[in-house]
């Protein structure tokens, strides 16, 4: 079987390669910035309890770069670039993305169209499973449709707006992400783990510390009209309060903007982080002390670190312009293998769940209740798949690859070391599944858990599935390693075709 979903997936793949990059082709290039913070009170996503807003500390945007690729006055290839200040995209609300998107632009392939979340954890909830309702606020549903209403506009403008272009890219660094799993002495690993203790042995894996860039200007116009960059960091400087927030990226658009203008669209794209986070593991107070003597706030800091990493990349690349190069945009569907549910986990989620399970405002009964869920439909099925989106986007020299997981960074690493472009980025918590959409009224046990496995679950590293631990546990993932290691090679063998 296993021999089957791999040949199967490979044939997807090379049909729709098709023919390989355009020699060279002119950019036409649109950008906007679209505001969707909500007016109302809306409750937070990205932790298992429900946190009605109080207010904003950075608006949360959808900004988008429309790319078109042209040789003469015919259209060779394309792509639209989202990114959305959210949690996840889970699949219902990839669907009515597309469908406005789709709506604005009757003639445009959708499957260019990529929506990639930022992943605060201070963005409204744009899932009606994931949590309760609260009392005096806006429904999730609500809040999608006031999204959609200036998603579509937003996009269209973007498009409609596209110039003749030139592009640069750079590579820039800064410190942003640390691994967040801590290993002990016995092998376990735990999220957050406290590193200040005689059994602590060491952080669990790599970090990536690359500031990627990519700089669009007008011709004739000195400063870029639109940038693209990649950081191998979730935004999740702020987890726990109430008050809407775009976290870092909010704090760096506002330097950005400062630095090289008002009209400046900045598309933050979060680069494969799955095991990452800006919290501190060890020496806190030391950091802490030199950005209270800078008098700064922890996204500020962050969006000091990315500036000085833009900058340095800048100054180099400002002048190493291009305006005719190859460009194509590769759309594919695989099937991965799900993480089996093992008898011993099915168990332990059993206990989980009854633990839970009496209060409603606490996620993990769900949380455990899915995977027991999984586990009786594997008796029928002992070998599940997980249809899953893949883009990857060749600009010039540059490799653009995205995926709908927290992909843990040991892959990004991988695609990266091994890939024939100039530069690499990669970009995770893009789309949300194309798994078959169960019905809601008729099946709504299968449509909590499609709904829920459909958006950005945790895509572990072999090392982290053995040391356990949130984000490694089968709680946290749709698909293993196993899978991970598969999509690694059907992206790669995409670069491959694309660098022909």
């Amino acid at each position: 079987m296993k021999s089957i979903r791999l040949a199967l997936a490979l044939l997807g793949v090379s049909v729709l390669l098709g023919a390989a990059a355009a020699a060279g082709a002119e950019l036409y290039v649109g950008a906007k910035s679209i505001d969707i913070t909500p007016e109302e009170s809306v409750v937070l996503a990205g932790q298992f309890h429900p946190r009605p807003s109080k207010g904003v500390t950075y608006p949360v945007t959808a900004n988008v770069i429309a790319i078109e690729a042209r040789e003469g006055d015919q259209p060779v290839d394309a792509a639209i670039l989202v990114s959305i200040d959210t949690v996840v995209i889970r699949c219902e609300a990839a669907v009515k993305f597309r469908d406005t998107v789709k709506a604005a632009l009757p003639d445009f392939d959708v499957d260019k169209v990529l929506f990639s979340a930022t992943h605060t954890h201070a963005a409204p909830v744009i899932s009606k499973t994931s949590y309760p309702r609260v009392e005096g606020t806006m429904s999730p549903e609500d809040y999608v449709q006031f999204l959609c209403d200036r998603l579509g506009p937003g996009v269209k403008d973007a498009w409609d707006s596209r110039q003749k272009c030139e592009f640069s890219y750079g590579l820039g660094h800064a410190v942003v992400a640390y691994n967040r799993r801590a290993v002990y002495k016995d092998g376990h690993a735990v999220m957050y783990g406290n590193t200040n203790t005689p059994d602590f042995l060491a952080i669990e894996g790599v970090e990536d510390h690359d500031v990627g860039t990519i700089f669009f200007w007008r011709p004739g116009e000195e400063k870029p009209m639109a940038m693209i960059v990649n950081v191998s960091c979730p935004a999740q400087d702020i987890e726990g309060d109430y008050y809407i927030s775009s976290d870092y990226w909010g704090a760096l658009r506002i330097d950005l903007r400062e630095e090289y203008g008002d009209d400046l669209v900045t598309v933050g794209l979060c680069g494969a982080a799955g095991d990452m986070s800006p919290h501190i593991r060890y020496r806190e107070a030391a950091d802490t002390r030199m950005r209270d003597l800078r008098g700064l706030t922890g996204p500020e800091e962050i969006a000091r670190r990315v500036l000085q990493g833009i900058d340095e990349a800048y100054e180099v690349v400002q002048n190493d312009r291009y305006s005719d190069v190859p460009f194509a945009h590769r759309f594919s569907i695989l099937e991965l293998p799900k993480r089996l549910v093992t008898e011993e986990e099915a168990r332990s989620c059993q206990a989980e769940y009854e633990k839970f399970k009496d209060d409603p405002n606490d996620g993990r009964a769900e949380w455990n209740l899915r995977i027991l869920r999984r586990y009786e439909e594997q008796k029928k099925n002992p070998h599940p798949v997980f249809r899953t989106p893949m883009s990857v986007i060749r600009l010039g020299d540059c490799a653009l690859c995205f995926a709908q997981f927290e992909v843990y960074t040991d892959f990004g690493i991988m695609v990266k070391a091994r890939s024939k472009a100039v530069q690499t980025f990669t970009v995770q918590l893009t789309g949300g599944s194309r798994e078959p959409m169960p019905s809601q009224e008729e099946t709504p046990e299968l449509y909590l858990d499609w709904s829920a496995a459909s958006g950005g679950t945790y895509l572990p590293s072999r090392r982290a599935v053995a040391g356990g631990g949130y984000g490694a546990i089968i709680q946290s993932n749709t698909v293993g390693p196993e899978g991970g290691e598969m999509l690694v090679e059907e992206t790669l063998k995409v670069i491959d075709e694309l660098w022909k």
